[in-house]
């Protein structure tokens, strides 16, 4: 077993040309950064299907695929990107790779309360192994994954055999210490029982639901070779944790069952899990990773001839009466390389009653991927393709897999340049035969959905979920107020009545310098709107109300729904008054509450809430 440090493998080219690979953070890449044709895909056997990316080698082919294993809930979303630059970096490389979402995740099909997770998740990982040797026509097979994603990879590594590399990155040594993270990050929580199945130890956290299967299922997880199984794979790479030391006993178990192993202690861990708006990608372990495939896997001269690779299965998902089709649109300029998303629709589209010419387009939130923070964009999709509607779930440019050379600017969060991405699909649609566009957003895709209504009359409607802003000019009022992440005041006010507020408090669990400062400059700046009424000075924030106005009276529907507790809502209520009273007047405009939900919808019951809202809102909408 050997340590290297990253430095170790970064070896040049053998033809001695320079390092062609870039370095550094996206905005200093070139555009020969950007992705070389990553094709969506599905796979597996109907009750397992899965989808994913097969990026096709850029270069040279090796003999060797390479199948990426993400970690399951909140940690998957936060390492969407890491493992889109590394599929990237890979294909670059030589490798054919596919990197993919487990059944019940991301944009595969199933749910996370369907049976048998586990097993469903290691029949993707199967099943992916399975299609990157027949797309990429390659002998050797090569697996990595992090966190939980690095457990499951090990142990079907385990079972099959026949494993050439494997990279495994803060790999639990069995799921028993995922299910305790688990339980320390969330709160066991009752839902109304399953049909046929009782749910008293379901735990819901981190915006995943893990029932009591499932987590009796991770916790038998085990990554050490086991007596009478197959090695696991010929050499390994094990990446430590940079916020945790040590490498814990999985590595010297593998050492010592025979495989060839070598330890590294490299950065990115923490950067790479912080929140998805926040997280920074790992770009010196990924090349480092990188060197350590290329220097153990053969190139084609060295391998002998390699089968010719077929080509993608193109064909749309069909579940539950709802069809999925991938969608590559927008043109190429600049350092834009196309949108992607994925339209839901009606499998029967002639008996949709009419609805069919209506689609829900649902817009960004911060820098997570189409399928929404806590996969709650998927959800909603197939809610309402399921009733009859159209509904695209997209990536704006510089997010997801809509990729751009330059990457992802948080110059962007909010950003009227975004509404040119949202035409984009409106008119990709519009080819398609839908006639009336809503656009649904929540938090920073509520501003994107806003503002392309303001400037494009072919949208017919707006859901604002959870806004934070609705626009947004330099110097004005209140930014520094009301980009900081606390309560509303109206849930201050009810906590206050709370005898458990006052345990806490002397617990010194509030931190009641922030909310003070929160709450102080909210009321300076009502005292400053109230000293500019008086002086005859119309308010510049009051823009917000009047085009809102205008948008209504323009015949555009609009659903604000706002947790009680969100702390956008003093924005809103300082535009629109206590529950939008100044709208009220006005035509085609409904505000919802939701008690007891979270800014991202984080529980199933609050979901739930939303997606029914909005069906009959859409229901509503379209008798009339």
């Amino acid at each position: 077993m050997s340590a290297l440090p990253t430095a170790a493998l970064r070896q040049p080219p053998r033809d001695g040309t320079p390092e062609a690979t870039p370095r550094g953070r996206p905005s200093e890449q070139s555009p020969a950064a950007a992705a070389p044709g990553a094709q969506p895909i599905a796979f597996g056997a109907d009750a397992t299907r899965c989808f994913g990316w097969y990026h096709a080698p850029a270069g040279p082919r090796r003999a060797t695929g390479v199948v990426l294993c993400r970690p399951v809930g909140y940690e998957g979303t936060c390492a969407y990107e890491t493992y889109t630059q590394l599929a990237e970096r890979l294909a670059r490389a030589g490798f054919p790779v596919i990197r993919f979402d487990y059944h019940g995740t991301g944009d595969s099909i199933g749910t996370d309360a369907d049976p048998d997770r586990v097993a469903a998740w290691q029949a993707c990982i199967d099943a992916a192994l399975h299609e990157v040797a027949r797309l990429g026509g390659t002998p050797r097979l090569a697996l990595f994954g992090v966190r939980i994603g690095a457990t499951m990879a090990a142990q079907v590594a385990s079972r099959r055999g026949g494993v050439a590399s494997m990279v495994l990155w803060a790999p639990f040594a069995a799921g028993r210490g995922f299910v305790r993270e688990l339980r320390a990050a969330g709160t066991l929580r009752h839902h109304a029982p399953r049909p046929g199945a009782s749910d008293a130890d379901d735990l819901e956290t981190l915006g995943t639901l893990y029932t009591a299967q499932t987590l009796a299922d991770l916790q038998a997880l085990d990554a050490k070779p086991a007596e009478g199984q197959p090695l696991p794979a010929q050499r390994a790479l094990f990446i430590g944790r940079d916020d945790l030391p040590g490498a814990g006993p999985l590595p010297a178990a593998w050492s010592a069952a025979g495989v060839q192993t070598t330890v590294v202690d490299w950065p990115g861990y923490a950067a790479m899990m912080a929140e998805p708006h926040e997280v920074d990608v790992p770009r010196e372990t990924l090349d480092g990773i990188v060197d350590w495939l290329v220097a153990g896997e053969p190139a084609l001269d060295e391998a002998g001839p390699l089968p010719e690779p077929e080509a993608p299965l193109q064909r749309p998902s069909v579940f539950g009466g709802v069809r999925e089709i991938p969608l590559l649109f927008g043109h190429d300029h600049g350092d834009r390389h196309g949108l992607f998303g994925i339209l839901a629709e009606p499998e029967d589209l002639a008996g949709s009653q009419g609805r069919s010419d209506t689609a829900i387009l649902m817009i960004n939130v911060g820098t997570n991927h189409r399928v929404g923070p806590n996969r709650l964009y998927v959800k909603m999709a197939r809610a309402w393709a399921a009733r009859g509607y159209r509904s695209l779930r997209f990536d704006l440019a510089g997010i997801g897999d809509s990729r751009t050379a330059a990457g992802y600017a948080s110059t962007r969060l909010y950003s009227k340049a975004s509404t040119v991405d949202v035409g984009a699909a409106i008119a990709r649609l519009s080819e398609l035969g839908v006639r009336r566009f809503i656009l649904v957003g929540l938090c920073s895709g509520a501003y994107v959905a806003f503002q392309t209504a303001l400037a494009d009359p072919r949208v017919t409607g707006l859901v604002l979920i959870n806004p934070r802003r609705l626009d947004w000019q330099e110097g004005e009022t209140l930014q520094s107020a009301m980009q900081r992440s606390y309560k509303s005041s109206h849930y201050y006010r009810r906590a206050m009545l709370q005898p458990a507020t006052y345990g806490r408090l002397l617990k010194g669990e509030i931190d009641v310098r922030g909310i003070a400062g929160r709450l102080a400059a909210l009321t300076r700046v009502r005292a400053q709107r109230a000293t500019r009424r008086l002086l005859g000075h119309a308010p510049a924030e009051e823009n917000v109300l009047a085009n809102m106005r205008l948008l209504s009276q323009r015949g555009t529907d609009i659903l604000l729904i706002v947790a009680e507790s969100d702390d956008g809502l003093d924005y809103l209520e300082y535009h629109i008054g206590p529950r939008g009273k100044l709208m009220a007047s006005q035509p085609n405009f409904r505000m919802l509450m939701v008690a007891g939900a979270d800014h991202t919808l984080s529980q199933t019951e609050s979901q739930k809430t939303v997606i029914e809202a909005v069906r009959a809102h859409l229901d509503d909408r379209s008798a009339g």
